[in-house]
C-alpha cells in the first residue's frame, strides 16, 4: 500500500473571478502521529506552566531566578513550536490551498479545518515566470507487477523579489502541467520561457 497519493485540484468560477482549490489528501499516519505528539505537548505545557507558577510564588531572589528564567524561555519556545504543530495538524485533517486573483495580485492561501488561514500575495507584474518542478518519490513497492517503483510528483514554483512559494506540492505531473496552464491563461501568471 502506498501512502503517497497525488493531490487533486479544481477550478471554480466565482463572482470575484476564478479560484483554484488544491485539496490535501488524507495523511492519516502523519495526522495520528501529530495528534499523539500534541497530547504530550499539552502535558509538557501544563507541567512547565505549573512549575513556573510555583517558582514565582515562592520567590527567594537569585536562587530561583535562573530556573525561572530558563523555564520562561523554554515555555515560550515550547508554546511557539506547539502552535506551529497545531496549524500543521489542522491542515493535515482537511486543509487546502486556495489561489485567487485580487486585482493585479495573485493570492495563495492555506486554509485549515477550523478556519485558520495564512498565505502570501504576489504582484503579477513583478513575478518571475512560474515553472513546474518535478520530484521523484521512491515507492515502497510497485502497486502491480511491472509497475513503477517511483512516482513523479510536482509543484509550481512561484516567486517574486521577496520570496518563493511551492504551490500544489504533491500534484502528479499531468495535474501540475494543467494547473500551470490555468494559472497562465486564467490568472495572468507570467509563463515560463
Amino acid at each position: 500500500m502506498n501512502f503517497i497519493k497525488p493531490r487533486s485540484w479544481k477550478l471554480e468560477e466565482t463572482s470575484s473571478g476564478p479560484r483554484v482549490i488544491i485539496s490535501v489528501p488524507g495523511l492519516w499516519p502523519v495526522t495520528v502521529f501529530l495528534g499523539l505528539w500534541l497530547c504530550g505537548w499539552a502535558a509538557g505545557e501544563a507541567s512547565a506552566a505549573k512549575a513556573l507558577w510555583g517558582l514565582t510564588r515562592s520567590w527567594q531572589g537569585w536562587p530561583t531566578a535562573l530556573p525561572a528564567a530558563f523555564l520562561a524561555v523554554w515555555l515560550a519556545g515550547w508554546t511557539a513550536g506547539g502552535l506551529f504543530v497545531w496549524g500543521f495538524f489542522l491542515f493535515s485533517l482537511r486543509g487546502r490551498e486556495v489561489v485567487t486573483l485580487e486585482g493585479a495580485w495573485l493570492r495563495v492561501r492555506l486554509e485549515t479545518v477550523m478556519g485558520l488561514r495564512w498565505g502570501r500575495r504576489f504582484p503579477l507584474q513583478g513575478m518571475a515566470p512560474a515553472k513546474l518542478e518535478l520530484t521523484g518519490v521512491p515507492l515502497k513497492k510497485p502497486s502491480f507487477p511491472g509497475g513503477p517503483s517511483s512516482a513523479s510528483l510536482s509543484h509550481i514554483a512561484i516567486e517574486d523579489g521577496g520570496g518563493k512559494w511551492k504551490l500544489g506540492a504533491g500534484l502528479d505531473e499531468n495535474a501540475g502541467r494543467e494547473l500551470l496552464h490555468v494559472l497562465v491563461s486564467r490568472f495572468g501568471v507570467p509563463p515560463s520561457a
